[in-house]
């Protein structure tokens, strides 16, 4: 049975304490939401929602979302929580869901407030007798920290960058060149009908924030290393901190009736290493998914792989060997922003769009996990 994508809906990338900081996580999420029901006019069986960071903001975040957006309070929500795979992992929940014929719509995607993650204050339960006490940012702990290691995904990341070989200067190559497409693709209104403007106080916000368009090598290289004395990994070729949300409709056949898909979600991978390899299990999910459908990157119109780390794209390019012209052409979170648990589902929402823009036959879309993981979907028109 095939599952097709009908509709998507994305809010913006807000950057960090950008135009979302009044929002909260549960508002960014029920608008997306509201959208995508307005759109794809269909009764929804389930609803599986991304999100990483969930330190107080009350009882499973997803079904607070559902229900403001206006869904049915019968409307079946489960909230998953798989780092920077949430959303991906939501998309892989309803392929399954619908495979098995429990259902034949389903919205899976993702949502996210970096912005206003809270600091916890640990062990003040038990008591704090005398001396100061430390807060915790949860913005970091969960969702940018290995426990494993004990360790930033940033300094986990500059293990690979000496592994493999990686200059700073490829590094800081591939940043600009996410910036220039981005603010290129933004320009041009590449992302105008997926996106869901957002009403705040300070006005509309309907334009992706993050994209530096005048970012340079130079000006990249007077930028400090972040992780490591010596390191090559900088604010500049990370991943921006930011806010956001994206879900898409999935149908199964009985589902579509006589509407025009964007395009299916053919196959799904999931691939995991040892934690401080998560930057690899990403490249090895999306082999796995090639291989499973008899693939060659060839055969692929384009990649959408989430870009934590402008130094895990360049070892992701080198490994499956992407040509960059496929590899995320109209620009990626190094230029965006990355929202955790938001990101696997405004991706899938782009990429639809795209598919459908561009008559693009075969796109895999993806992201690396915290904790050594990588999630893939094969998307086909």
């Amino acid at each position: 049975m095939a599952v097709h994508i009908v509709e998507t809906a994305r809010t913006p990338h807000g950057t960090l304490l950008g135009g979302f900081a009044e929002k909260s996580v549960v508002e960014l999420g029920a608008i997306a939401l509201r959208a995508l029901h307005e759109r794809a006019d269909l009764s929804v069986d389930h609803v599986f929602v991304g999100q990483a960071i969930q330190a107080a903001v009350g009882q499973v975040p997803g079904r607070q979302s559902v229900v403001e957006a206006g869904y049915p309070v019968e409307t079946p929500v489960t909230t998953i929580n798989e780092a920077s795979g949430s959303g991906v992992s939501a998309i892989h929940r309803a392929f399954d869901y619908l495979n098995a014929g429990r259902g034949d719509v389903v919205v899976a995607g993702g949502q996210e407030s970096m912005t206003n993650a809270p600091f916890a204050v640990p062990d003040y339960r038990t008591g704090v007798r005398y001396g100061d006490q430390t807060l915790r940012d949860t913005m970091i702990y969960d969702a940018l920290w290995d426990v494993s290691y004990d360790a930033h995904m940033g300094e986990l990341t500059e293990g690979l960058v000496e592994e493999a070989g990686l200059s700073r200067e490829r590094q800081d190559q591939y940043a600009v060149e996410s910036n220039r497409r981005a603010a290129e693709a933004i320009d041009a209104g590449r992302y105008d009908a997926e996106i869901v403007p957002v009403e705040t106080s300070e006005g509309v916000v309907d334009r992706d924030e993050g994209p530096r368009p005048n970012t340079t090598v130079t000006r990249l290289g007077e930028l400090p290393p972040a992780f490591k004395q010596d390191g090559t990994i900088h604010a500049g070729n990370a991943s921006k901190l930011s806010d956001g949300a994206g879900f898409v409709t999935l149908v199964s056949d009985d589902g579509l009736g006589d509407r025009e898909a964007l395009c299916q979600v053919a196959d799904v991978a999931t691939a995991y290493r040892d934690p401080k390899d998560f930057n690899k299990a990403v490249a090895a999910a999306t082999e796995k998914l090639l291989d499973q459908n008899d693939l060659s990157v060839d055969d692929v119109d384009r990649f959408e792989l989430n870009e934590a780390f402008a130094a895990q794209m360049v070892y992701v390019m080198d490994r499956v060997e992407i040509p960059h012209e496929k590899l995320n052409p109209d620009g990626g979170a190094v230029a965006f922003g990355h929202p955790i648990g938001a990101s696997g589902g405004m991706l899938p929402a782009s990429l639809a769009y795209a598919m459908r823009r561009d008559d693009l036959s075969r796109a895999v879309v993806g992201m690396s996990v915290g904790g050594g993981g990588g999630v893939v979907a094969l998307l086909e028109r």
